[in-house]
C-alpha cells in the first residue's frame, strides 16, 4: 500500500460525500530560482498527494476515532501544538 505525506489538506463537502484532498508543499519551488534575484519570494507549488471521497456517514464515523486516537498520544506523550487547540480554550 502506498504511503503519502501531506502538510495541507483541502476538504469538499457535496450532498452525497466528502472529498479530502492531501497534498503536499513542493519546497523546491520556493528556492531561490536560478537567475532570479536573491530574496524574491516565489509562490510554493501544491502537490496533490492523495485524493480519498467517503460518504458523510462514513466520515461522521471516522471522526471519534480520530479524536480518541489523538487523546490517547496526549496521554502518552504530551499535547500536540495545533493552531486553533490551545490550552485555555478547553473547557
Amino acid at each position: 500500500m502506498p504511503r503519502y505525506y501531506a502538510n495541507i489538506v483541502n476538504v469538499a463537502t457535496g450532498p452525497y460525500d466528502m472529498t479530502v484532498t492531501f497534498l503536499d508543499i513542493d519546497i523546491t519551488a520556493i528556492e531561490d530560482a536560478p537567475g532570479m534575484p536573491a530574496g524574491v519570494s516565489h509562490k510554493p507549488a501544491l502537490r496533490s498527494e492523495c485524493q480519498v471521497v467517503m460518504s458523510l456517514g462514513h466520515v461522521k464515523a471516522m471522526v471519534p476515532l480520530i479524536v480518541k486516537a489523538i487523546a490517547d498520544y496526549e496521554t502518552r506523550n504530551g499535547v500536540i501544538p495545533a493552531p486553533g487547540f490551545d490550552e485555555s480554550s478547553k473547557g
